[in-house]
């Protein structure tokens, strides 16, 4: 009897999220944000492990705790919003993740790779959890080589300083 309740125990941690080797991992999707884009991807700027150059997003955990993202939904769109589904995997507090929008989906959580590309003339880029947007960020024609990020007052720029996985430095764009 004990050990059936340390396995249903076990069970109901993995099941809330809460692992990761004793320490709290939250579920707290709210506070995942798009952090970047770029959607006229040059190579001198980012390429994947077979030296592609595609588009990317950048996403961001804002919080000051880990946060598994499973389930979280990428799209360029808000008509089908699941084009792109998140594996279990965390983000550590304050933590940045990149994700190629090649077309060629790749759950491999060394390089994450979404079914659909960006589009340099413009569109969306939303963050869904099970039909609820939680971000979505839409942008005009884009110029190649330059990301678009959030400034202080939450307004999207573009920067000359791309910084995939990184803190985003804002630039002035020639």
């Amino acid at each position: 009897m004990k050990r059936l309740f340390c396995i249903l125990m076990a069970a109901v941690l993995l099941l809330s999220g809460v692992y990761a080797l004793g320490e709290e991992v939250s579920r707290d999707l709210t506070v995942i944000k798009i952090s970047e884009i770029m959607a006229a991807n040059g190579k001198k700027t980012l390429v994947d492990k077979n030296g592609e150059s595609s588009d990317w997003v950048e996403i961001c955990n804002t919080a000051d705790f880990d946060v598994n993202i499973g389930g979280l939904c990428l799209s360029d769109g808000k008509k089908q919003l699941e084009k792109f589904v998140f594996p279990d995997m965390i983000i550590p507090a304050g933590g940045y993740i990149v994700i190629f929008c090649s077309g060629v989906e790749s759950t491999d959580v060394s390089e994450l790779h979404a079914s659909f590309k960006l589009s340099s003339a413009g569109e969306k880029v939303v963050l869904s959890f099970q039909g609820v947007i939680l971000d979505l960020v839409e942008f005009d024609q884009q110029v190649k080589n330059i990301s678009i990020v959030p400034d202080e007052d939450g307004e999207w720029v573009q920067t000359s300083t791309p910084t995939p996985g990184s803190e985003n430095i804002i630039t002035a764009v020639e």
